[in-house]
């Protein structure tokens, strides 16, 4: 039974048999206690082994959501966005739209929201201090900024008959 089970996993592993049962028995000297229980008519997994493996399996998780958190960041997806908006467009519509879309797919990223007035939302994008804004009647040819509209904004004038 110990060969089968060394067997199929060298075979899965696409390494001698020999191979692997050397390098079992290396990684136990290393760390000082054993993975496997030998038996008589084969091979379990120790209590230390099973233990030992949750938490490599564990570590590998984690490197892996690191090195993917990495990748964002490294590709301009992950960082802090500092985006300005006027309240009375915050309520409903595209702003809460776009800001549960970038939440959704940026993750990581952190967003600083800033309720400001038009006005002061160009002047912080100008001076750095905002990334982007919500603004209402923004200039047209204005050449520091570039703008996209993004709604339309329909407002009626209530008066008495």
């Amino acid at each position: 039974m110990k060969s089968s089970i060394y067997g199929r996993a060298a075979q899965r592993l696409r390494v001698a048999q020999p191979a692997l049962s050397r390098q079992i028995q290396d990684l136990e000297e290393e760390i000082g206690f054993k993975l496997f229980d030998r038996l008589p008519r084969g091979v379990k997994i120790s209590s230390a082994g099973k233990l030992f493996l949750e938490d490599a399996r564990r570590i590998l998780r984690e490197l892996i959501d690191a090195t993917e958190r990495a990748q964002r960041v490294a590709k301009g997806q992950s960082g802090t966005l500092r985006v300005g908006f006027t309240e009375n467009s915050s309520w409903h519509g595209v702003v809460p739209d776009s800001f549960r879309r970038f939440r959704e797919r940026q993750p990581d990223a952190e967003l600083q929201l800033n309720p400001l007035s038009s006005l002061e939302q160009v002047e912080a994008i100008r001076s750095g201090r905002l990334d982007a804004g919500f603004v209402f009647n923004m200039p047209k040819a204005d050449r520091e900024l570039d703008q996209v509209l993004v709604a339309l904004n329909h407002v009626a004038l209530a008066a008495p008959r």
